[in-house]
């Protein structure tokens, strides 16, 4: 399926669907096997919350959930996130919008409380936010070190455990953190040595809380994008060319992820349909990694 599901798709899998209406779609016949097999994907009736939802990437989980019936609460720092929310809404999803300082604790606390009282549970997370600075780790300052990690790696922690412990007192939830290539492998030509442990502690604590929620049915895992095709890597495109290409070669598919491949994976983690998958690193990277 492309951008989000059918709508005609997800509505035969509601309970009060019609009969006649299961039994058909524009490609033929749907049997209870196909109807069995789609409701494993369908998110209907749950809530996400997905962080750093603003833009980029974020943008592209927002619709992949929407489209798989979710209600999605959007959470970024910026103002924007507002107006994100809102367009969605115009489109006929279910979305709201939070303003959230991963990095402040006792904020994400305070909005994983309020959250899910409003909604009864937010049953998804997806942990998006992120930060990149390149430099040479002889010349990597300080600061960026600690803003990276602060909102990379201590602001995945603060919202995994505020909006996971509830799931775990229901038994119930699924978690899915942003790594990267970068938290894997030494990539290459760039430099950003806090960005790359940051990424490789996402994809660990996913993994150790994976286990240790396992028991709890709520499930914990990461993703691994590869070179993705945001404004950002645009930029780069057009001001660094040579870059570019050195990307390009060194990826097997030679070429950039869209981002709603990334959001793709996202969608497929989240659902029943990896209902036996928690504390792994899922590589959405075009091969890269395995290289």
């Amino acid at each position: 399926m492309g951008g989000h599901a059918p709508v005609e798709v997800w509505s035969l899998l509601r309970p009060n669907a019609n009969r006649a209406g299961r039994k058909e779609m524009a490609h033929g016949r749907i049997d209870k096997v196909a109807i069995d097999a789609l409701r494993d994907y369908s998110l209907e009736g749950k809530t996400a919350l997905v962080t750093g939802a603003a833009g980029g990437i974020g943008s592209a989980i927002t619709e992949r959930l929407c489209g798989l019936g979710a209600r999605v609460v959007l959470a970024d720092v910026v103002d924007r996130v507002e107006s994100a929310a809102e367009e969605w809404a115009r489109k006929g999803y279910q979305t709201s919008a939070v303003k959230l300082d991963v990095t402040d604790s006792a904020e994400v606390e305070k909005a994983a409380s309020a959250l899910n009282k409003e909604f009864g549970a937010v049953d998804i997370l997806v942990a998006n936010a992120g930060v990149a600075y390149e430099a040479p780790t002889a010349t990597h300052s300080d600061e960026d070190w600690q803003r990276c990690l602060k909102i990379n790696l201590d602001g995945v922690f603060y919202c995994v455990r505020s909006f996971g412990k509830r799931m775990v007192e229901r038994k119930a939830g699924s978690i899915v953190c942003i790594s990267s290539i970068a938290g894997v492998k030494a990539v290459r030509p760039e430099l950003h040595a806090g960005y790359d442990v940051s990424k490789a502690g996402v994809a660990h604590l996913c993994r150790v809380v994976g286990v240790e929620w396992a028991t709890h049915n709520v499930r914990v895992n990461a993703v691994g994008p590869g070179y993705t095709e945001t404004d950002m890597l645009k930029k780069v495109g057009l001001e660094q060319p040579a870059v570019m290409k050195a990307w390009i070669d060194d990826i097997p598919m030679k070429r950039l992820l869209q981002p709603s491949e990334i959001a793709a994976t996202i969608g497929f983690l989240v659902s029943d349909a990896a209902s036996g998958i928690t504390g792994q690193l899922i590589m959405t990277d075009a091969g890269y990694s395995a290289a």
